[in-house]
């Protein structure tokens, strides 16, 4: 799986709904935006292209009115309620970007509360790996699918 333990960050949670819906939740834009960052930031998405080699792009919008651009990403593989595969040293149709921080894989499987959700951030070195600890990577992305959790339990 091209993994190396010491330098991934993985965050786990059961989410109790179907796989079918938390899919459903990644692949349209209007749900991906409510759960993609810890509340209050609010997510607008400027690309989401679900297939592999489409693009994916975000700004975030701070409680305090600060802006972040995302930079485009590219989606690497996405195999329907199975597996998400994304990176942001590419960009939209597999063109390079100048800089890559980190790749993520995410896998869902059934579980008999719902669907096992695990997210798991793969960085290049142990300098970007620890970077993106010190960012607060198990609060945001833990937080941001427990929120994905909710939603998904309202669409079921």
């Amino acid at each position: 799986m091209g993994k190396t333990r010491d330098l991934d960050l993985t965050v786990f949670c059961i989410i109790k709904a179907p796989r079918s819906v938390v899919w459903k939740a990644w692949k349209e834009p209007e749900h991906f935006v409510k759960w993609w960052a810890p509340a209050p930031v609010v997510t607008i998405s400027n690309k989401h292209e679900f297939y592999a080699g489409g693009g994916f792009d975000t700004t975030m919008r701070l409680e305090d009115g600060t802006v972040m651009e995302g930079g485009e990403g590219c989606f690497l593989e996405v195999i329907e309620n199975e597996r998400i595969v994304f990176t942001d040293a590419l960009r939209g149709g597999w063109r390079p970007n100048e800089e890559a921080f980190f790749s993520a894989i995410v896998t869902l499987e059934d579980h008999p509360e719902g669907t096992s959700y695990t997210a798991t951030a793969l960085h290049k070195n142990e300098i970007d790996r620890q970077t993106h600890a010190d960012m607060g990577f198990m609060d945001g992305w833990g937080t941001a699918i427990k929120q994905l959790g909710k939603l998904a339990e309202k669409l079921r």
